[in-house]
């Protein structure tokens, strides 16, 4: 069977972990790499056997190419999300969809007219110990979901300037336990309460912006979530999430580096958690290529998809301005089919 053409948008961080995976994969083949940055694509290119340009243009008129994968800077991942429907390509784009609501909107209406294929890089659902947890809850293992709580600190801040390009904590950092929130909720999201400040580093307020949140999301079944977010932890990514449920909790652990355990004496020295992100979810973007293979192969959608991606942003959203207005704000249902 013929290997699935990739192309690939944005030579940054993101851009370059799924060339490496495309170019390792066993039945992709990654053949662009689009950077505005020609210097950049070119070198990523070359490193991986591919072709390059600085516009989409050269790409999405190869017919070898049936997948995009965007990575490109939020501002316009509006404009190549709608590039590539119109031009037949199925596609994975990288959170946010857009740098609004509306934006986000138009790309979906446009995947849902066109019947594309068009997942959304919330890679976090393909982790092993939270795909075990959700597939439990489910089974109905603890009854009614009634309660979950979300912890995510980051291993070390990001310079103000560049997290409030990249969407601000509440959005860049919070959409992907949003999403994993309603997929384990499997409930519709109506209102939000969101409390933080700067504790880290005061310049994050110059943009607007937090690196400490705790946030309340209440469902439609009457379940809650509550989230803990900060932009420091100097241990490592740490990162958990347990659901509370009628007859019992599930809990996603956080992981160690290791899991190596010393036993001394009166002490107990275990490994810590992973240094960063990348390290602690670096599995799960190779397995999120394998269903989008596997989605474009089959015909089939993939989750999570573009709805998704839009259920998120929306509770982002109104987190952002339950922020700045100090009170819960109701959740617009954008996502749903008008």
């Amino acid at each position: 069977m013929a290997r699935v053409g990739f192309g690939v948008v944005g030579a940054g961080v993101i851009g370059r972990i799924h060339a490496r995976n495309l170019a390792l994969h066993r039945e992709a083949d990654l053949r662009w790499i689009v950077d505005v940055d020609e210097a950049r694509s070119a070198a990523l290119a070359a490193e991986h056997g591919a072709r390059c340009a600085a516009q989409l243009g050269p790409m999405l008129a190869d017919p070898a190419v049936d997948v995009v994968v965007i990575g490109s800077s939020t501002d316009v991942h509006e404009a190549h999300v709608l590039a590539c429907v119109a031009a037949g390509k199925a596609l994975l784009c990288e959170k946010p969809i857009a740098d609004s609501l509306d934006g986000a909107r138009r790309c979906l209406d446009a995947v849902r007219r066109a019947g594309t294929i068009a997942a959304v890089g919330f890679n976090r659902r393909f982790d092993a110990h939270h795909l075990r947890v959700h597939d439990r809850v489910r089974a109905g293992e603890i009854g009614t979901v009634e309660m979950l709580h979300f912890v995510s600190r980051s291993p070390l801040d990001s310079e103000p300037a560049a997290a409030a390009r990249a969407g601000g904590m509440l959005r860049e950092k919070g959409t992907h336990h949003y999403d994993l929130a309603c997929w384990l909720a499997a409930s519709e999201p109506v209102g939000v309460y969101a409390s933080g400040g700067c504790m880290i580093d005061p310049r994050h307020a110059d943009y607007g912006d937090v690196d400490t949140a705790a946030l309340v999301l209440r469902f439609a079944s009457g379940a809650m979530a509550t989230f803990a977010f900060s932009r420091r932890t100097g241990y490592g990514c740490d990162e958990m999430f347990e659901v509370n449920g009628s007859q019992g909790m599930l809990r996603s652990e956080r992981q160690p580096s290791l899991g190596v355990t010393l036993w001394q004496g009166g002490r107990v020295i275990a490994d810590g958690v992973h240094a960063g992100w990348y390290e602690r979810f670096e599995s799960t973007y190779v397995a999120e290529i394998d269903a989008l293979v596997d989605a474009v192969r089959g015909g089939r959608r993939m989750t999570p998809d573009l709805e998704d991606g839009m259920r998120a942003q929306a509770i982002a959203e109104a987190a952002v301005e339950s922020l700045a207005l100090g009170r819960p704000v109701a959740i617009r249902d954008t996502w749903k089919a008008a």
